[in-house]
């Protein structure tokens, strides 16, 4: 193997290492956190994703809302260093932004990311290498949904609060393959059918 194709492959051991870890974490953290909790359906959670006065949507009160809820619930089960405040970006005199907006971010001891994007369900945006670029989905972003409100999730997720992007209307490897190719935010649903494997057909270069 030519020295690319070695480190191309290792990138993609890795990151699969790292989808099959936060799939599983997050699925056994649901599980204690519902025993210790209760019914999720109990469950204290804001929802809904919070605008501005000019229906802008607000960084700052939708990332306290993922945070008090990830914090509430979830922390305890992840070996996590940081977490980033949601916070509405920052503009000069001219109106240019200086800083840009981000939602609640939460670093794990591996470098891995997770960035909660607050709605009806929570977009949860897993990133296998952290700030290191490329930041674009499909390479080393990867999309899920938490649904903590139960008629989200049936609709979303089925009868699972937690799952891979568009889990629900791509059901075969054929459709979920096709939908990558088209649009990079639904690949997860490819990799989770894959085994959070880099086949040799997958659409994109890590």
């Amino acid at each position: 193997m030519t020295l690319p194709a070695i480190i191309g492959n290792s990138k993609k051991v890795e990151a699969s290492s790292r989808l099959k870890k936060f799939s599983s974490s997050m699925s056994q953290a649901l599980l204690m956190a519902q025993i210790e909790n209760g019914d999720m359906n109990d469950w204290e959670y804001g929802g809904k994703t919070v605008t501005d006065e000019d229906g802008n949507h607000d960084y700052e009160a939708n990332g306290k809302i993922t945070k008090d809820f990830f914090m509430r619930y979830l922390a305890k089960y992840f070996n996590y260093t940081t977490i980033l405040d949601g916070k509405n970006a920052i503009l000069d005199d001219d109106g240019e932004i200086q800083t840009p907006a981000n939602n609640t971010t939460i670093y794990f001891e591996d470098s891995s990311q997770l960035i909660i994007f607050n709605g009806n369900c929570m977009d949860l945006i897993f990133d296998v290498n952290g700030d290191n670029r490329p930041n674009l989905s499909g390479r080393d972003r990867f999309r899920f949904l938490f649904c903590p409100l139960k008629n989200y999730r049936a609709r979303n997720c089925g009868n699972t609060a937690f799952c891979s992007y568009m889990a629900q209307l791509y059901k075969t490897r054929e459709s979920a393959l096709a939908a990558c190719k088209v649009n990079a935010v639904t690949c997860a649903r490819l990799l989770e059918i894959d085994n959070w494997e880099f086949k040799k057909d997958y659409p994109y270069k890590l």
